[in-house]
């Protein structure tokens, strides 16, 4: 499996930040003890999260930047970061962006999602390694080795949702890296009619972590939207090995804007389950990397599909 940066058509390499660790945990048998009774465990990742909230990460950050190849311009668009206005190594991870001045340089560039209504583009909703797989009727969805149901990845909360709509639809899995951008915007504007968590374990979401089935027993957050112009969607952000926290914007049974922020991860990798209805087509170039088996590297704002 390759990421390919979409922008240039070349492959980008894998951060290889605790490679050898996760290699450890998935690859024996007392690795897979250690990864069921302490790295997978929501306390340890609780423990790492309170560790870098103290002053002394700090002096993480610029390790971090060089061992990952952190581009603090953020990608060429918007203003960018500098390392020493950071006062903690997690007020770093979950650095935000100048939103007006990002969307503002990606649309000069031309990689802006058009809003126009006569052709409304699908917004990529993170900086993620993205991939694309189509929703059976019987609201599967086979992602890589494994076929996931909607009603699992919603989980038992969510068993008075009606699904039917996403039949026909597409399921987009943004992957982030540890050196992806680690806030998450809603698709279009719209309604919240419902946003729960599920509680769970927290293995990674790297390829190395495949058979266990993350995206179902891994925490999440599942929300339900109405959306104006894409109609229903599920957005579930799923937490990953060291996130301690999804962070979400308090918000219930209210209104949102397309690309306002929704929420944020702290440190680690994490995903973003974006569910479509049927009458969105997905860019081809999007569908075809998935059936190779690449992921494609996407930046946030930038169109994935269009309304049909």
């Amino acid at each position: 499996m390759a990421v390919l940066d979409r922008r240039t058509g070349r492959e980008i390499p894998e951060s290889g930040f605790g490679g050898g660790t996760l290699d450890f945990l998935y690859g024996n048998v007392l690795g897979r003890v250690l990864l069921k009774w302490v790295a997978a465990a929501p306390w340890f990742s609780r423990w790492q999260g309170k560790r870098r909230d103290r002053p002394a990460s700090k002096d993480d950050i610029l390790p971090f930047i060089e061992e990952n190849h952190i581009d603090l311009t953020d990608g060429g668009f918007g203003p960018g970061w500098h390392p020493e206005e950071f006062l903690t190594f997690n007020a770093f991870f979950a650095r935000q962006r100048n939103y007006d001045a990002y969307f503002a340089d990606l649309k000069k560039a031309g990689l802006l999602a058009s809003f126009d209504e006569a052709e409304r583009e699908l917004p990529a909703v993170a900086d993620a390694r993205l991939s694309v797989y189509p929703v059976t009727p019987d609201l599967e969805a086979p992602v890589k080795q494994s076929v996931y149901t909607l009603s699992e990845l919603v989980g038992r909360n969510g068993h008075d949702l009606d699904l039917t709509p996403f039949d026909g639809g597409h399921l987009l899995v943004f992957r982030l890296g540890v050196d992806d951008y680690h806030r998450y915007v809603f698709p279009d504007s719209g309604q919240l009619r419902q946003r729960y968590f599920l509680p769970g374990e927290l293995h990674t979401v790297r390829p190395v972590s495949e058979r266990y089935r993350v995206f179902a027993r891994n925490a999440r957050s599942v929300s339900v939207l109405d959306t104006d112009h894409f109609g229903p969607m599920l957005q579930i952000a799923v937490g990953a090995m060291l996130v301690g926290h999804i962070v979400e914007t308090p918000m219930e049974h209210v209104r949102f804007d397309a690309l306002q922020e929704k929420g944020y991860f702290e440190f680690g990798g994490s995903t973003i389950l974006l569910v479509t209805g049927p009458g969105i087509e997905i860019d081809v170039d999007l569908i075809e990397a998935t059936k190779r088996g690449d992921e494609v590297k996407v930046r946030l704002g930038e169109p994935v599909g269009t309304r049909t």
